[in-house]
């Protein structure tokens, strides 16, 4: 049997975190007629079954923020679901196969250093179909009954990076756009200040329409606690973390690489409690 053990907490009124074994968060968004399923996780256990018999028994759409396979390893297991058009290629990541989705899982459980309670070789299994790819876009509203979630897009981690506000709780979900450990993509802007320059603009939008949400959290609670809200100046920290790169003030530290574990130290650059860092390369090299 595939695992159930997946944890889960009503963060807000409606709004579910399931944590999958640290590897992701994903979040369930329940209204008076429907529900949001956002983001799949990287794949493992009976997601399904959570949300179905465990949250809600209303129909569902499923919406991912980005294009990683820590986010769409689990799209498999659904018929459909809606992406930004700068993120429907599947042919990496976003289609991430079964070994990249066990060395996700084990490099997690490294770092963590804890044992989850999912066996490996049952419960990352391969995927029943490809899914519908739906395109969504920029200001596009799910209406739920009795609260409408807005999906905006905010490029910077990737192209088709989107965010959700949801008008009941004035809750912001962030997807990967902001955290403490902010991973910067590359090959959507004219050069690498031009990305840099969109992913500030992305944040600071965000930043002006405080009045839309009062809480906001991230994909991945290393950085806050399972249930909890990132830090109230996240999104001002990582737009200033981009403005200083632009300006030639930044501040660069060396952190551990926390994705390979095995790798040299990564350069970051580092505002308040944000660092900025490629996944790959470095970032004081812009």
């Amino acid at each position: 049997m595939l695992s159930r053990k997946l944890p889960f907490y009503e963060i807000e009124d409606g709004i579910y975190e399931i944590d999958e074994f640290d590897c992701v968060s994903v979040f369930v968004i329940v209204g008076e007629k429907r529900a949001l399923v956002v983001d799949t996780g990287t794949g493992i256990g009976n997601l399904k079954w959570i949300i179905e018999e465990k949250i809600t028994d209303k129909p569902y759409d499923v919406v991912l923020t980005h294009n990683h396979g820590d986010h769409t390893g689990g799209a498999g297991f659904f018929d459909e679901v809606w992406i930004h058009a700068a993120d429907m290629d599947w042919s990496g990541q976003a289609a991430p196969s079964v070994e990249f989705r066990k060395d996700y899982a084990g490099t997690i459980r490294r770092r963590e250093n804890k044992n989850y309670d999912y066996d490996v070789e049952t419960d990352i299994r391969p995927w029943e179909k490809a899914p519908k790819l739906k395109k969504m876009t920029d200001g596009q509203v799910f209406d739920l009954g009795g609260r409408r979630v807005t999906a905006y897009h905010c490029p910077g981690h990737t192209a088709g990076e989107m965010v959700f506000i949801d008008d009941l709780t004035k809750t912001l979900l962030l997807g990967d756009a902001c955290n403490c450990n902010l991973l910067l993509g590359r090959g959507f802007g004219k050069n690498p200040r031009d990305e840099i320059r969109i992913a500030r603009e992305g944040l600071e939008r965000l930043i002006a329409m405080r009045g839309q949400y009062e809480h906001f959290y991230n994909a991945h609670h290393d950085f806050r606690g399972f249930g909890q809200t990132l830090y109230a100046e996240a999104l001002e920290d990582a737009a200033g973390c981009y403005g200083s790169l632009l300006d030639g003030t930044a501040k660069f530290v060396e952190v551990p690489d926390s994705l390979f574990l095995d790798n040299p130290p990564k350069v970051a650059a580092e505002y308040g409690k944000v660092q900025v860092s490629y996944m790959d390369g470095r970032i004081d090299e812009v």
